[in-house]
């Protein structure tokens, strides 16, 4: 990005001509705020009946998803108006997969979902726990309450539900391995672009990137490579703010018809029409796009030289 590191966000956008229309951090961390806490009224997310969410595990999915996303984007804001919003993007990748996999599920019948999401639930929780097992072993465990008799069954029922994922690769024919691959769930839930632009890119905020590292080394004036670029860390704040009302917005199509049993809903007197100004100025702050041009050295025509990314 730009090498003025006391440049505000508008100024750089006057500038350097900056692709994101009326760009302004500030204007976006107060839109999103007041997006947030509209939002949890009209999406109010309280309790579930213990005996339909039984019966319908997608309605756990709903509640706990839609519940997730309104504490990230609040927690998004905080984050930002404490210099630390660039954090957020970690946000987005749950955010993502939320909408991939409820849409997926969304689109099974009752019974086919219930299997596979006990399934999924199963191999996942009998993962961690038997992680925890080798890693400390049988004498801790028992300190932690867990006796060797009930690890043992964890360990056979981890056997069976192997047998029980097997069969249904069989039958749902998902590409990966044991479970369902990403992107194979992406294109069963129509939404393969929104993965492929999403998924790997924001993974890195996540997990050790080469890429990532070098993404974040910064040139200066001083002939120093910086890696808390105040422009930068406002363009990834900027992104997560922009993406995670995008997703949540996104989750409502797919989550709509489970709200009344998933225990979601306001009492009335906010609905989604009250939302459409909030949106509506979210949607002219503009689109932030996951990737600067500064950060391949590239600027617009006439802009003067500035010693960019160390990844360009």
């Amino acid at each position: 990005m730009d090498n003025s590191s006391n440049s505000s966000a508008e100024e750089r956008n006057e500038r350097s001509g900056d692709p994101i229309s009326d760009y302004s951090f500030p204007k976006r961390i107060v839109a999103v705020e007041e997006f947030t806490e509209l939002v949890n009224q009209v999406v109010a997310v309280g309790s579930l009946d213990w005996s339909k969410h039984e019966e319908d595990f997608r309605l756990l999915a709903v509640n706990v998803s839609l519940r997730r996303q309104i504490e990230s984007m609040r927690a998004a804001t905080i984050l930002a108006r404490q210099g630390l919003g660039h954090l957020a993007v970690s946000f987005v990748r749950p955010a993502l997969e939320e909408v991939l996999y409820i849409g997926f599920f969304a689109s099974l019948t009752r019974e086919e979902s219930q299997e596979l999401f006990l399934a999924l639930g199963v191999w996942d929780s009998t993962r961690s726990l038997l992680a925890q097992r080798a890693y400390v072993g049988d004498d801790v465990m028992r300190s932690l309450w867990y006796p060797p008799g009930f690890l043992d069954a964890v360990e056979a029922k981890r056997e069976e539900t192997a047998d029980t994922l097997t069969d249904l690769r069989r039958r749902h024919r998902w590409s990966g391995g044991r479970v369902p691959s990403a992107d194979w769930i992406a294109e069963r839930s129509g939404k393969k672009e929104l993965y492929d632009y999403l998924h790997a890119a924001t993974s890195r905020s996540l997990h050790f990137s080469a890429g990532e590292v070098m993404r974040r080394g910064w040139g200066n004036p001083a002939g120093k490579v910086v890696t808390d670029k105040r422009e930068f860390r406002e363009h990834l704040a900027s992104f997560a703010l922009d993406q995670l009302w995008r997703l949540h917005v996104e989750c409502w199509d797919a989550t709509a018809p489970f709200w009344e049993d998933a225990g979601v809903g306001g009492d009335g007197s906010v609905n989604f029409e009250d939302t459409e100004p909030l949106l509506n100025r979210l949607l002219k702050l503009g689109k932030v796009p996951l990737v600067h041009a500064h950060e391949w050295n590239l600027r617009p025509p006439d802009h003067r030289p500035h010693q960019g990314n160390s990844s360009g």
